[in-house]
């Protein structure tokens, strides 16, 4: 499977809550409505549980079955639907800082989370780095496609066993963990 993960910064203005307002009740609606979507998931970001990266509201995941499917997305947004989107981004993103991340994904689970670690690494031994931490599993390491400074994104889905303290522990140890509310 291919995964595109975009890192959606939000605008200045809003609070961690009115951008996830926007984005799920606003922005997604109109995305589904205007491409062919074969996967589309919105991870948002807490501020406060993730101090390293204050402005980024959400990594939304976009799945593909084959590079074709890809490509027909990347048609859609250059007519007139990807207008529309971009017009509607500058209302809550903060569209310069954003980025996405093209991976190869094998998942290890089909199991749905609501709550999910993403942890990027330059090696692909440090995929491993978070296996250790009870209450979480791998969900994929999704391998970046043509990397650069990073090699992939570790994806853990947060299970109900996952303790607070355990939880502040690892943000402690690995501050560059990133977690976030899942909704599909």
């Amino acid at each position: 499977m291919i995964k595109a993960l975009a890192f959606i910064h939000k605008i200045d203005e809003l609070s961690d809550n009115d951008f996830r307002d926007y984005y799920e009740n606003s922005h997604a609606p109109l995305a589904s409505s205007l491409l062919s979507l074969e996967g589309y998931e919105r991870n948002y970001v807490n501020s406060e549980l993730t101090p390293l990266y204050p402005s980024l509201g959400s990594i939304s995941i976009f799945k593909y079955q084959s590079m074709e499917a890809l490509d027909l997305i990347g048609k859609q947004m250059s007519s007139d639907a990807g207008d529309v989107l971009r017009n509607d981004e500058i209302k809550f993103m903060n569209v310069p800082k954003n980025y996405f991340v093209l991976t190869q994904s094998d998942q290890l689970t089909e199991k749905k989370f609501n709550k999910k670690i993403f942890y990027s690494v330059n090696t692909k031994e440090n995929l491993h780095l978070l296996d250790s931490y009870n209450g979480i599993e791998k969900i994929s390491d999704n391998l970046v496609i043509e990397p650069n400074e990073i090699v992939g994104i570790a994806e853990y889905g947060i299970t109900k066993e996952a303790s607070l303290d355990a939880l502040e522990h690892l943000i402690r140890e690995h501050p560059q963990a990133i977690i976030a509310s899942c909704v599909s």
